[in-house]
């Protein structure tokens, strides 16, 4: 049996955070979930997640700027990113920031299903090499 992997949800709507929650502990992965960039980056420095699942549209900070800090702070860690994001903008920001994947909001959980198990196989298939 695989490890489970950990998945960052970063969303400021904890009826978002709470189904994605449910849902990913489901398919088997441990989650950690955060309504706001500061307690994010606090949380990725106890554990970095093996995924991160990031609201773009956030108060105050938003999930561009989390996604650069992360990639500051921990330069050396790769870990993908599936951007959550109702606005237009969503993909040229992704491009930007070279993440993995986006999702418009509102979105159906079996296409954020596919996306994070495509994603862990992917990492999974390249490490095999």
């Amino acid at each position: 049996m695989p490890a489970k992997k950990t998945i960052l949800v970063l969303d400021d709507d904890p009826s978002v955070r709470q189904m994605l929650d449910v849902m990913l502990e489901q398919d088997g992965h441990a989650v950690i979930t955060s309504g706001d960039v500061r307690s994010a980056l606090a949380q990725c420095a106890v554990q970095l997640p093996d995924l991160m699942v990031v609201d773009l549209m956030l108060p105050i900070e938003d999930g561009e700027m989390f996604v650069r800090e992360f990639r500051r702070r921990w330069r050396h860690a790769d870990v993908p990113v599936i951007l959550l994001s109702a606005s237009t903008a969503r993909n040229e920001i992704a491009r930007r920031l070279s993440v993995e994947a986006t999702l418009p909001k509102p979105f159906l959980a079996e296409d954020l299903r596919e996306l994070v198990a495509g994603l862990f196989q992917d990492r999974e298939t390249v490490a095999a090499g």
